[in-house]
């Protein structure tokens, strides 16, 4: 609903109006091409549950684009698959087939933007009065309705990625693990999505604990000072909200790590963590490992 109905004249939407279910989930519209001119529609999904996803579909007429609120969602473009949370945009040019699927243990909200506009048009064709029952979506009514828009519904969307897939948010050891694969796999998305906002991390031979601006930087610091390193865990034991791990971090020296320029050397060192989660998020971190064994290793003290 527009307070203005004349195409060339402001228009403005309210929060106020009424909104509806799409493919069983609660969406509002934000923008017609009545109200814009035909330059494009605006919808908002205000509560994707997770594992919901859409059908893998390709656009004739108009390119998608995607703006994540809340939530994590995975997106597949072309067979390639990106995730993001909040403030991530996403961009799914016509004649290319894309889709995307809630993955985390909230739910997303997130707005779609398609141009030029006439895509809203399918949605609200497609939609039901907010209080309907959920249900399974009418495919064949789906599939119809998408051909007199242009759109091309391929089927389910290509298979998520193991790495996408979240563990429940009470499975700390699962959480702990999936943790430190981000670190091995050099995804800082992934690894940024596991800590909460007031995280903290102690760690050996740091005179202060690392914040979450901190700690991104010594990680990936880390990382470039050691490009091939891994973390090997040889025991998880998780009780309650925390997690107790046992690792050994083996890789090889190739930039200047603690003032030391690269060595060449091949490092090996064990440590211990402790981790405590928040709904499912990890809150602190205390780290004690052999610093001094590694310096020596990089020839930096006697062995």
């Amino acid at each position: 609903m527009t307070t203005q109905q004349t195409a060339s004249a402001p228009a403005i939407n309210f929060r106020e109006a009424e909104p509806f279910q799409f493919l069983g989930q609660p969406t509002q519209l934000r923008a017609s091409a009545e109200s814009t001119n035909g330059a494009f529609g605006l919808i908002e999904h205000w509560s994707l549950p997770p594992g919901f996803g859409s059908p893998y579909h390709t656009h004739r007429n108009e390119d998608e684009t995607f703006y994540v609120l809340e939530g994590e969602v995975a997106f597949v473009c072309d067979g390639n698959w990106m995730r993001g949370g909040p403030g991530t945009y996403v961009f799914g040019p016509r004649g290319v087939p894309h889709g995307f699927q809630v993955i985390g243990n909230t739910p997303a909200r997130m707005l779609i933007l398609a141009t030029p506009g006439g895509f809203e048009q399918f949605v609200l064709e497609l939609s039901m009065p907010i209080d309907t029952p959920p249900a399974p979506p009418d495919m064949a009514k789906l599939g119809a309705t998408a051909a007199k828009f242009g759109i091309d519904i391929h089927g389910p969307l290509p298979e998520l990625p193991a790495g996408f897939i979240k563990p429940d948010s009470s499975d700390v050891k699962a959480l702990n693990q999936r943790w430190i694969d981000a670190f091995n796999d050099r995804d800082w998305v992934a690894e940024a999505s596991f800590r909460a906002h007031n995280f903290r991390a102690t760690l050996s031979g740091s005179p202060e604990p690392l914040d979450g601006n901190a700690w991104p930087a010594f990680l990936k610091g880390f990382a470039a000072a050691f490009p091939d390193s891994r973390i090997e865990t040889h025991s998880i034991i998780a009780e309650g909200n925390t997690s107790v791990t046992h690792w050994t971090i083996s890789g090889t020296h190739r930039d200047i790590f603690n003032g030391i320029p690269a060595t060449g050397r091949k490092v090996s060192f064990t440590g211990i963590e402790h981790n405590r989660f928040e709904n499912g998020k990890l809150v602190d971190h205390h780290s004690q490992f052999d610093l001094v064994g590694l310096l020596g290793q990089l020839g930096a003290m006697p062995q």
